[in-house]
Order: C-alpha cells, then structure tokens, then sequence
C-alpha cells in the first residue's frame, strides 16, 4: 500500500520589489508618525501665534478706542469752553485771538473756523489805535496761514498742486486807502489735472481742466472775486462742467472749504498772499475726498461704486 506524501506549500519567490516593499513599510510608517507630529507641533505654534496677535491688536485697539474717547472728550469741553468765550464781548480782541489761536490749532481738520476768522476780523477793524490793529491783523493772518500750510502739508502725496499768480489792473495803483472800494478786474488761467480710476479689470483716466477767472478785488480788505469752471473728461470724452462763484481771502482752508467733484474728488483754491500792488499768489489744490476734513462725508452711492470697483 503505497503512502501519501504530506503536501509542503511552495515557497513564492520574492522579487527586488516585494524586498523593497518590507524594507520600506517600518520606514513609512515612521516617516508617517514623524509628519503628524510636525504637523502638530507647527499648526499648534501657528495657532498660538495667530491667538497672541489677536490678543494684542485687541489690546491695542482697546487703548487706542480709550484714548480717542478720553482725547475726544477734553476737546469737547475745551472747544464749548473757548468758544462761549470767543462771542462774549466782555472779553479783549488780544484775549479772543488768543482762544481762537487755541481752536484753530486743534479742531482746523475737523471745523470750519472761517466765520469765526471773518468775525475777529470785523472787530479787528473796528479797532481806533492803529498800531494795535495792524498787530492783530498782522497775528489773526499768519494764524490763517499756518492753519493752511498745516492742511496742505496733511494732503501732501495725495494732493496735486498748482500755482496761480493774478495780477494786479493799471489803474488799481490810483486806489484810496480806507475807503474799501471793489474794484473791478479782468484775469483768468487754467490748470490741468488728471487721475486714473479702476472699475474691475478696466481703467479710466480722468482729465479735470480748471479754469479760474478772477472778476473784482477789495484791497483794503484783501478779497477776491472769483469764477471757478471745471471741465471734466473722461477717456477723452466730456462728462460735465462744474461752475461755482464766490470770493477768496486768507480764510480758505482747503481741507474744508472745497469743490466737490466726480468720484469723492475734490477741488480747493486757496489765497497765499495779497502782494499789492505786485501780484496775488493763489494755489489750486485737486485731492482725493478721503483726504478732506472729518466733517466731509463721503455720498452713499459714491461708497457703493467703489466697493463694486473693487470687486
């Protein structure tokens, strides 16, 4: 009878590829672990960071919040303060310049100081002792003139600047101190700005044509009347013309009183000098809106295109 043979199973034959397979399984499954664990770590550092930062812009936004209530409340009373005390008339004209040099320091960004310039200087010449009216002049202008350089130095790098020189007529030299007579002139120039506007993918260039005509001045007084036209074109096409008459003197502050154009854009002429009878120096200031005073609040719809813009 013959026995059975016990079956022996056949051993695989492994190739280069099945040895390189077990070889690298531990070392993968290391290399695994080893990515998890830097994942962690970097993603919990990452986190913490994120979480510090957040922290301290909250802190300092905090501060900052505080401080502009606390600053915003002790210009609140001094500006009640100095102003009651600006119209009462118990008070000397050196004492009102004086608290209006105090408001025109703090609030030129935020207020229209002009009427209380106008005013003072009203009752300035209304003064008898020449010597004394000429000093406060002298002081209520070059406080105008700081007010104004310090306005054109915050608009400098967004503002574009031109220069105007009117020029006084011939028979303005026969002219009669005191008696504050308008005389009547004929001067005009014209300035060129330009800007580009995004909408999306596609820009527009914008040419503003500024042509200022002045028609009368008050020497005495130091007042000029004037025309401002303003041409706007766009891609080379006309949009429209902005026309506007009124009268310049020291108390023009650009980041207030201005002309308000096309897309939150703006246009200022602001008196320099009254040289007479050499010339008049008179600046035109063309400026983002965003760059005006806290009291100039940007149109609603103009707030909407720019968010779409910006899409």
């Amino acid at each position: 009878m013959d026995t059975e043979e016990p079956l022996v199973p056949k051993k695989e034959k492994r190739d280069l590829w099945d040895k390189i397979q077990i070889i690298l399984q531990p070392i993968g499954g290391l290399f695994t672990a080893l990515a998890i664990a830097l994942v962690s770590y970097f993603g919990s550092n990452y986190l913490n960071n994120k979480q510090n930062n957040e922290s301290r812009i909250q802190l300092y936004t905090q501060l900052m919040s505080g401080r502009e209530q606390s600053e915003s409340a002790l210009r609140k009373d001094m500006f009640n303060s100095i102003l009651g005390t600006i119209l009462k008339d118990s008070h000397s004209l050196d004492e009102n310049i004086l608290q209006l040099e105090l408001l025109a320091y703090n609030f030129h960004e935020s207020l229209n100081l002009m009427p209380l310039f106008v005013y003072l200087d009203r009752q300035i010449a209304l003064e008898k002792n020449l010597q004394s009216k000429e000093a406060y002049r002298k002081r209520l202008y070059k406080m105008a003139g700081d007010v104004i350089s310090k306005q054109i130095s915050s608009l400098e790098g967004a503002a574009s600047r031109e220069t105007m020189f009117i020029t006084f007529p011939s028979d303005s030299l026969g002219y009669k101190p005191g008696l504050s007579q308008e005389l009547t002139i004929d001067w005009k120039d014209s300035k060129v700005f330009s800007d580009t506007i995004r909408d999306g993918s596609r820009k527009s260039a914008y040419k503003r044509v500024v042509f200022l005509k002045a028609t009368g001045m008050n020497i005495d007084e130091k007042t000029v009347n004037v025309r401002l036209d303003i041409e706007t074109s766009k891609d080379g096409k006309f949009v429209n013309m902005v026309t506007q008459e009124f009268t310049i003197d020291y108390f023009q502050f650009p980041m207030i009183d201005n002309t308000r154009l096309s897309n939150d854009m703006r246009c200022a002429v602001v008196m320099r000098d009254f040289d007479f009878p050499n010339f008049i120096e008179v600046d035109i200031l063309y400026f983002p809106g965003s760059h005006s005073s806290l009291k100039e609040k940007p149109y609603y719809d103009e707030v909407v295109k720019k968010l779409l813009m910006n899409q």
